[in-house]
């Protein structure tokens, strides 16, 4: 009986310090990425298993599957999306934790159809790519091991099934997948896994964001949410709203701090259990905005709040906040209706680009991988990036990243290209994952827009989707569509997020109606699947351009990694089945690779080779974003942003990027950048006229140097002129208009005009050419150099007496970038190029448009 008693004292006492660590800060987390192992559903062995990960990246590590980036080895895989997969962990739990208030699972992300069982039992069965799980476990989890196992069901037979209950067919025309039986649809899971034109169908599955278990007691602080309400000259006045979960009765007190600074402490009394509201307007004194790049520091407070209860600490919570306003304008004017965002009461020309997952398996990609993304951007002065819609809702590293950086984002919901089924659970999944993802967003500075879908309204209007249906049909398929676009969306952002702009769709305009050159943002593919000339972007210019592009192939070191020289040719087997941009309707099997080399025929000298048509490739991509570019710019505030088609890729390939895979920029990436300086000179032949145009994103008026020169072939100045300017802000003027006749350049195309503007960190040059590089009576000028070691590198002068177009530089080293390449070198005009990165460039070769004309190797400097 004594021995009894001492027991129960030991249990007692043992469940009193439990109770007692369980106070002041006390959220307990569990870490659960290790110890996993998979099997296909029935399997008899267990393999080890990453978390977070894939199935097709465990089957790759145990070498029974090939890598699908290799060759054609894509086909290969194919059965791996039919079958069901297992996961299993075993993970220890201190007696302790069992003793906190709540207990949970928290699943941020289970690809897709995933039943979840804890010691035997069911506990879950997630639907949704897109949505996080968390789930009460307080009565199952257990002291000591525990089995958590995840059962993965087919996608694709899970779409299946619901694609048979259907007797019509929805559109999702970019799946790789016969007609009949395209399941992306049904499922809430990355549509580009089923394949889209510019990367592979590896319909996966897996655990692919973390799994953690966590314990609280008392309460606990949840969906925080800031935002700037007005700015004035002295205050910025901030909403706060954040829910406190209470498990506890009790008097608590919230404590607000930005950088340290206590702004608010707000008594809670007698607080029960339950879900409890907090909301607050709270002034900020001498705010410090947050900026995009270019305009200005994007400051972000460090914001943090304090949950107290008996002067202890229950939970804190802890974000990054930018001050600013953001919106919108889409207002009548004398054309149709603006489309611009405006940025803190300013007017903003949005520089940037479409962005795609940098993985087809997304679990791979690392922080140092999503640094350099965004690295990418920030050094082409982008200001924009376009999260589009047939991809997935990006981690938060990313969003983090643009915060710092001064990235706004137009963030499109999970839809692209397709139709969505109607029935109500499928709805109802859309709608929490739209609660979801609009909370785990909206408290970053970068978010600009939320956008509704990517061309499904144009779909339904102008690709014939109306017309697979019957009345009744196309009658319930559009209620569908302005279910989840006008209504369940927008509500989502109006209850969650209701000081960012809802965009139905992409492209559109006022009243969900389709854009054209007057209203709306457009997305321009006259030039590429129109097989337009580049002069179309000139012309043709609308309010905002949210895509346009041309394709380029790779560098031949990123083609190398998937094909072996000898099976290189235009029409290659190998690289007609890497390009998944097919052009049937064009003629058969015609493809991305023919227009790209039809493209090339346009512009630039003949190619003998297929190396020498991937260089030209990229000469021909970087002519095309740097006309857009400029053109779109020149012609501001009619036309207000330019965001090209594509900054990345998923994997190596030829596609519309400007940066491969790997991380190599290609030339248009160059352009983009010298195209999206905050001040640039971009002359322009129009209506007989030669014009130059200077062009600011600055908010203040600066001085600088304007310099123009006419030059021949052969390096004669015909003309030179120097003046100073005031570069006028947030505009583009024109500087200088002469007449071809004036000049006495009618009748003559052998000159060319360099153009230049210098100013305190102003440095732009530009080249008009009044023929286009296939003209050129290109000769085998050599190049004379210096080199000279500089603090962040080498730095390497180059002077040519004759034209050299398209000069590419290549180190030894491929971690080396250059200043600048793929440029022209002028006759008599030294160009300057620094070269940096972590190892000496080693030896550096140049090829030109020059070299590929007489037939010479590349040349060493």
């Amino acid at each position: 009986m004594k021995r009894k008693k001492i027991v129960q004292f030991t249990a007692l006492f043992m469940a009193i310090i439990a109770l007692t660590a369980c106070s002041g800060k006390q959220t307990k987390e569990i870490n659960l990425s290790g110890g996993w192992h998979f099997r296909q559903a029935g399997g008899e062995t267990w393999l080890k298993a990453t978390v977070p990960g894939t199935v097709h990246d465990d089957l790759l590590f145990h070498q029974i599957i090939p890598d699908p980036f290799i060759g054609t080895n894509e086909d290969l895989v194919q059965w791996v999306e039919k079958e069901d997969w297992e996961y299993r962990t075993i993970f220890k739990v201190p007696r302790a934790l069992l003793y906190h208030d709540a207990i949970v699972l928290d699943f941020k992300g289970l690809d897709t159809y995933a039943d979840v069982f804890l010691n035997g039992k069911k506990i879950l069965e997630a639907d949704n790519m897109f949505r996080a799980w968390e789930v009460d476990v307080k009565n199952e989890i257990k002291s000591g091991e525990n089995e958590l196992l995840i059962y993965f069901h087919s996608p694709v037979k899970r779409g299946l099934e619901k694609l048979q209950q259907l007797d019509y067919l929805l559109p999702a025309e970019n799946e790789q997948a016969p007609e009949g039986e395209r399941t992306n649809i049904f499922s809430r899971k990355a549509p580009f896994h089923y394949g889209w034109d510019w990367g592979p169908r590896l319909v996966t599955s897996g655990i692919w964001r973390p799994v953690t278990l966590k314990a609280w007691s008392n309460a606990r602080i949840t969906d925080p949410y800031l935002a700037t309400d007005s700015i004035n000259d002295h205050f910025a006045f901030v909403k706060m709203n954040v829910v406190l979960d209470i498990l506890q009765t009790g008097d608590y007190l919230l404590i607000t701090r930005l950088d340290q600074e206590e702004i608010s402490r707000l008594p809670l009394a007698e607080l029960g259990p339950g879900k409890f509201p907090v909301n607050q307007t709270l002034p900020v004194p001498d705010p410090k905005l947050w900026w995009s790049n270019g305009l200005g520091e994007p400051y972000l407070y460090k914001t943090e709040f304090v949950l107290e209860k008996n002067g202890e600490t229950i939970d804190t919570y802890s974000l990054d906040f930018g001050i600013r306003t953001l919106k919108l304008v889409q207002e009548p004017d004398d054309v149709g209706h603006t489309f611009h965002f405006e940025l803190n009461g300013v007017p903003v020309f949005m520089k940037g680009a479409n962005v795609i997952p940098s993985e087809t398996l997304t679990p791979r990609l690392t922080r140092e991988r999503h640094e350099q993304l965004i690295a990418d951007a920030v050094d082409a002065h982008m200001n924009m990036l376009r999260v589009w819609g047939g991809a997935i809702y990006k981690d938060d590293i990313f969003y983090e990243l643009c915060d710092q950086n001064g990235i706004l984002v137009w963030q499109d919901f999970m839809f692209a290209c397709a139709l969505q089924p109607g029935d109500e659970a499928h709805l109802e999944n859309i709608r929490k994952e739209a609660e979801y993802n609009v909370k785990r967003l909206r408290n970053h500075a970068s978010i600009a827009l939320w956008c509704g879908n990517n061309e499904n309204l144009h779909g339904w209007h102008a690709w014939g989707w109306q017309d697979l249906y019957t009345p009744e049909q196309r009658a319930f398929v559009w209620r569908t569509y302005e279910r989840i676009f006008h209504e369940i969306l927008p509500e989502a952002v109006a209850q969650f997020d209701p000081k960012t702009t809802y965009h139905s769709s992409s492209p559109s305009s006022v009243g969900n109606t389709l854009a054209d050159r007057r209203s709306g943002d457009e997305h321009d593919w006259t030039v590429y699947f129109g097989q337009a000339p580049f002069s179309n972007y000139e012309k043709n210019v609308p309010r905002f351009v949210s895509e346009y592009g041309l394709q380029s192939f790779a560098n031949m070191e990123t083609i190398r990694y998937f094909a072996s020289d000898d099976s290189l040719w235009v029409n290659a087997p190998i690289l007609d089945h890497r390009q998944r941009s097919r052009m049937e309707w064009h003629s058969p099997g015609f493809n991305g690779n023919l227009m790209t080399e039809w493209y090339a025929q346009q512009y630039f000298p003949e190619t003998k080779t297929f190396e020498e048509l991937a260089f030209v490739s990229q000469l021909v991509q970087a002519k095309a974003y740097k006309t857009a570019l400029e053109a779109h710019r020149r012609n501001m505030p009619h036309c207000m942003g330019s965001l090209y088609w594509q900054l990345n890729d998923c994997w190596p390939t030829t596609s519309w990027s400007t940066v491969d895979y790997f991380g190599n920029w290609k030339a248009s990436h160059y352009a983009v950048r010298k195209a999206n300086q905050a001040v640039i000179v971009s002359p322009a032949l129009e209506d007989g006229m030669v014009k130059i145009y200077v062009v600011s994103d600055l908010l203040q008026e600066v001085p600088a140097k304007l310099k123009f020169t006419l030059i021949d072939h052969n390096g004669n100045i015909l003309k030179e002129a120097e003046t100073e300017i005031m570069v006028k802000p947030n505009q583009s003027k024109v500087a200088f208009a002469e007449s071809l006749e004036t000049l006495q350049l009618a009748d003559n195309n052998d000159w060319f005009l360099h153009v230049s503007i210098i100013g305190e960190d102003i440095n732009h040059e530009n080249i008009l050419y009044p023929m286009l590089p296939r003209e050129h009576d290109l000769q085998p000028f050599s190049i004379e150099y210096k080199i000279r070691k500089v603090d962040e590198g080498i730095e390497i002068e180059l002077f040519s007496t004759g034209l050299i177009k398209g000069v590419y530089l290549e180190a030894e080293n491929m971690g080396a970038r250059f200043s600048d390449n793929y440029f022209d070198l002028l006759p008599g005009i030294p160009k300057i190029i620094s070269v940096s990165g972590k190892k000496e460039p080693g030896r550096i070769t140049y090829t030109s448009l020059n070299n590929i004309r007489f037939g010479d190797s590349p040349l060493k400097l």
